[in-house]
């Protein structure tokens, strides 16, 4: 009886002890010394520059805020090796092949365009393998034909849906008894995406208004002449104009436009874009948009992280970001921040590329756009809004009377298709 006692205790602690080793072991997992290096692909030449003019400052500005009131990542600084895109796919590819292959980054961030995006995509899954954040690149063939089946690939900014959606209910909301309208957007993929988008959703929404005139203008032309546009735009008189010039094409644009009187004629004139590079765009009363959600304005001293946040970019920049960009930097690193930390929580081990990918995937964080949720099929659905331009007397550009689109509409589901989602927003999205 002893000895079956014996042997029985002899187990039970044979058992514990490999339970605590198992359990040493997994805390016990190094963690390297040293700061961790993170890559920052983003346009600071070149086309992009008026939606972004301070993308190489707001990298800066991420990684500061990470280091200063976050205590790094699993207690590493963070070191950013920041590379200019100049806002074209081929020097993008040879950004991140340059960050990954030669600098050794653990994790990207960057691309603005869909046309960048869409380069580096199926690199990042056949051959680079490690975490990378889109900071834009909106379109959705993102996740439907480049990588159907994303597994390092994430995007922080919203996708074409989800910014069509914002835009009708801005318009109908600014305009209930709207009966004619007009696009124009540039003749690239994201251009004809999201006219295609929002003619759909306007046309489950209201299905009575009319769309009186479609063009779509040169992209990125040296110098760009939108006069023939812009006579056939007046000419058309539509209660509404939507534009999604960006880039030089915007500030071409929107000069152009000015000039030739367009905005006194029109009754309402969303210039999507028109709030960018610290208001030079600016018109007053025009409806733009912010793809920096819904804290970047006033009051935008709310709580974390942007009471911390925007007197940093005040202070560096000289303006509040209107685009995403900006501020998806720090939403970014604060999603690697919380996938290092949970991924090394639940394993005791420093994460390896795949790990931290799989750890991304459904990640919530609160940042700058307030609570976003990670979801890899599609983007992050951070609040965009869409909003009256208004100049302070102190020459700060804000959005007043600000529209945020409901959670409800911010995702496509995985188990719908963007068609089926659509056509269902004529039931639920009144």
């Amino acid at each position: 009886m002893v000895m079956r006692r014996t042997r029985t205790l002899v187990v039970i602690l044979t058992v514990v002890m490999l339970l605590m080793g198992a359990v040493g072991g997994a805390a016990g997992g190094e963690i390297p010394s040293g700061p961790i290096k993170i890559g920052f692909a983003v346009p600071m030449s070149g086309t992009a520059t008026s939606l972004a003019p301070d993308a190489g400052i707001n990298a800066e500005i991420a990684v500061e805020y990470i280091n200063k009131y976050e205590g790094g990542i699993l207690g590493r600084p963070v070191k950013a090796y920041i590379y200019d895109t100049k806002g074209d796919p081929q020097t993008a590819v040879d950004v991140f092949g340059k960050l990954i292959e030669n600098d050794g980054v653990e994790a990207v961030l960057g691309c603005l365009s869909s046309g960048t995006g869409l380069a580096i995509a199926p690199r990042v899954e056949s051959k680079w393998k490690i975490p990378t954040l889109l900071l834009e690149a909106t379109t959705m063939q993102m996740f439907t034909t480049a990588v159907p089946n994303p597994k390092y690939v994430f995007r922080i900014g919203p996708d074409d849906v989800m910014q069509s959606i914002t835009h009708v209910k801005a318009v109908l909301g600014k305009k209930p008894d709207l009966k004619t309208i007009a696009l124009g957007a540039p003749d690239y993929e994201w251009g004809h995406d999201v006219v295609s988008s929002f003619t759909k959703i306007l046309k489950q929404l209201r299905p009575d208004v009319e769309v009186v005139y479609t063009f779509f203008h040169p992209f990125g032309e040296a110098s760009p002449n939108f006069a023939a546009y812009i006579t056939e735009l007046m000419q058309r008189k539509p209660d509404v104009y939507v534009g999604y010039s960006w880039g030089t094409d915007g500030v071409a644009w929107h000069n152009q436009a000015r000039a030739m009187g367009l905005y006194s004629r029109i009754p309402l004139i969303f210039d999507v874009f028109s709030g960018t590079a610290k208001g030079q765009l600016a018109t007053e009363g025009v409806l733009g948009e912010t793809r920096a959600g819904n804290c970047m304005f006033p009051p935008h001293a709310l709580g974390y992280p942007n009471s911390k946040l925007a007197p940093m970019i005040l202070e560096r920049v000289g303006a509040l970001p209107t685009y995403g960009m900006g501020v998806h930097m720090l939403t970014g690193m604060l999603y690697l921040k919380a996938a290092y930390e949970k991924a090394y929580d639940l394993t005791g081990q420093y994460p390896t590329p795949e790990m931290l990918a799989k750890t991304i995937d459904g990640l919530s964080i609160i940042g700058p756009c307030g609570i976003t949720s990670m979801i890899n099929h599609q983007s992050t659905a951070p609040g965009m809004a869409v909003g009256k331009l208004h100049q302070r007397e102190d020459g700060l550009w804000i959005m007043e009377d600000m529209l945020i689109v409901p959670d409800y509409l911010r995702i496509v589901p995985p188990w719908m298709t963007v068609d089926e989602f659509i056509g269902k927003l004529g039931e639920i999205g009144q």
